[in-house]
């Protein structure tokens, strides 16, 4: 339970996502037009799920059968 609370209420993942987001874009000098800047965001969101498709939190693997009924 305690492990699951932790995963729970843990913003680490989108902290160490949106620094990788600042990292990215920091690299870029300058978007050309907004659309530019929202397609490659749109691009890493995209990378980001497929990563993180398969990946199970911890804490949660003993409940990953009752989740997938719960929710399919």
């Amino acid at each position: 339970m305690q492990s699951r609370r932790q995963s729970l209420y843990s913003t680490n993942l989108i902290e160490n996502f949106n620094k990788h987001l600042k990292r990215t874009t920091h690299h870029k000098e300058q978007f050309s037009t907004e659309d530019s800047l929202d397609r490659f965001l749109v691009s890493q969101f995209n990378v980001y799920n497929e990563k993180s498709l398969k990946r199970i939190h911890r804490g949660f693997k003993g409940l990953q059968d009752t989740l997938e009924a719960s929710f399919i």
